[in-house]
């Protein structure tokens, strides 16, 4: 996306295609439609502006109308000085409390933290009867005028103004609370809109004393793992909480753990009804990988002794056949008690990871045209010991975090990376750059679909720890196919698609 000249912008303001208009000056592939009550405002800003005989270079270098990618997170206005300030304005076509005003300012300006520059934030109100400004300096929400923002906007200096996708990149605003649980404890991240609907409904429905059992689920990549422990930090304030992982724990499931008065993180196979009685709030992590025994220690504390109970899952990350078996999802939905809400909105893996492991998984779907694999690599070997070259070249020295598949008991090729992290340790987690191998235990059908043999261990489903592994990426994927020439083929046509 490229930064506009306002006034240019404006010329077509009273046009049916003001959107095309918008989109043609940014070269903005997103295409969303303007409101007419958006554009009516940027009329009147746009006019306070000229009234005060404002010199037209100092309308250039607007940012309008960008969301950071992966969050969707919008700004009406940015400009963003190279050797200067960065000035956020965001419109507002009617009066609202003033506390959301200065909600707004200030969640912008955490995601505008990482420029490490001074943040200049404004509120612009169109109102009947004129307009009202605020500003943001930081600490409080303040009155100021028009004039205040003609002074920012009036610097000398050069500014971004192209490619503005480049300077926002996804580790500098979204975490983990398992890979950065410092950042976590210390409250430095947002949720989305549409997580804190869903966390003030379950709260709100906790404080009232209704008995629910609630569900959060959602693809990978769309933010259940932080939206659940944001949850249980919260009730921790007056309650003794405990989270459930259905996986092995990590370092900072342990840290989270210790540092956070009233949780305690422990792993689904210590999981039991005495153990868990000794908490008011039991939270479930992938509880898609709960045995039946331990599903039904959570229910059993849940109907008996009144405790409030959350699970989060995703059933298409199942990992065996008996996972798929059991469908804990369908388990819950059975239950009269049961309300369920759903995140739709993918906050982790970029659109063009989602896109590759959508089009790899059926070489029949169609990617949007705008999609490119930039930061996709398909690599190939022709044996292990070459791949394993490869593989310590990626981790060592270009930042990749290599994960191997879950091996079995039973001695076979999958043994050979047994020295790095494998599928079912990552559960959970998420990594910037991720390296993962395919061999010849994956072919595609005559129709298209990717398919995996039969595990070692035959509980295990191939294609899903697959899936496992690759939906770990947040910004870059490398796969590394292994002597097997046809399956790189088709995995190379995939990323070339659009060269």
């Amino acid at each position: 996306m490229d930064a506009i000249n306002l006034y240019v912008l404006c010329q077509a303001i009273d046009l049916d295609n003001f959107g095309d208009y918008k989109d043609t000056l940014t070269k903005s592939g997103n295409r969303l439609a303007v409101k007419k009550e958006e554009i009516i405002t940027l009329k009147s800003f746009l006019s306070e502006l000229l009234s005060r005989k404002i010199q037209m270079s100092y309308l250039d270098n607007f940012i309008y109308g960008f969301s950071i990618p992966q969050i969707s997170k919008e700004f009406d206005l940015l400009k963003i000085y190279e050797n200067g300030p960065v000035i956020n304005i965001e419109l507002k076509s009617r009066m609202i409390d003033e506390k959301k005003i200065e909600y707004q300012l200030k969640k912008n300006q955490y995601y505008l933290s990482h420029f490490k520059k001074e943040i200049i934030s404004f509120t612009y109100v169109m109102t009947e009867t004129g307009s009202k400004v605020f500003s943001y300096d930081g600490v409080s929400l303040k009155e100021s005028n028009i004039s205040e923002i003609l002074f920012s906007i009036c610097q000398d200096g050069e500014c971004y103004h192209k490619d503005i996708e480049t300077l926002f990149r996804a580790k500098d605003y979204l975490i983990s609370p398992i890979n950065t649980p410092n950042l976590f404890i210390d409250g430095n991240y947002y949720l989305t809109d549409q997580q804190e609907n869903i966390k003030n409904e379950i709260l709100k429905n906790i404080a009232d004393g209704k008995r629910t059992i609630w569900g959060i689920t959602g693809g990978a990549g769309t933010g259940k793992t932080l939206l659940l422990y944001d949850i249980a930090k919260q009730l921790s304030n007056d309650k003794k909480v405990c989270i459930i992982h259905s996986g092995m724990l990590a370092k900072g499931h342990k840290f989270i753990g210790e540092k956070i008065t009233n949780i305690d993180v422990i792993s689904a196979r210590d999981c039991n009804l005495e153990k868990i009685l000794e908490y008011d709030c039991i939270l479930v992590d992938e509880s898609q990988r709960l045995y039946e025994i331990d599903f039904n220690s959570v229910i059993t504390a849940f109907k008996n002794f009144n405790r409030i109970c959350i699970f989060a899952y995703d059933f298409y990350q199942v990992l065996s056949w008996k996972e798929e078996k059991l469908n804990i999802p369908d388990k819950l939905r059975s239950l009269d008690c049961f309300c369920e809400k759903h995140i739709t909105e993918k906050i982790r893996t970029n659109k063009e990871i989602v896109s590759f492991i959508k089009h790899a998984i059926y070489l029949k779907n169609k990617p949007d045209d705008n999609i490119k694999y930039d930061c996709i690599d398909i690599l190939y070997a022709i044996d292990y010991e070459c791949a394993t070259s490869i593989i310590e070249h990626y981790v060592y020295n270009k930042g990749y975090e290599f994960i191997a598949y879950t091996p079995s008991r039973v001695s076979s090729v999958l043994d050979y990376f047994k020295g790095y992290k494998n599928t079912h340790e990552v559960i959970g987690q998420e990594f910037d750059n991720v390296i993962f191998n395919m061999d010849d235990n994956f072919q595609y059908a005559e129709d298209g679909h990717l398919q995996g043999k039969m595990h070692p261990n035959p509980n295990y489903i191939f294609y899903k720890l697959w899936f496992q592994g690759v939906s770990r990426a947040r910004e870059k994927l490398c796969i590394l196919v292994i002597g097997n020439e046809e399956l790189f083929k088709k995995l190379l046509s995939v990323k070339n698609k659009f060269k």
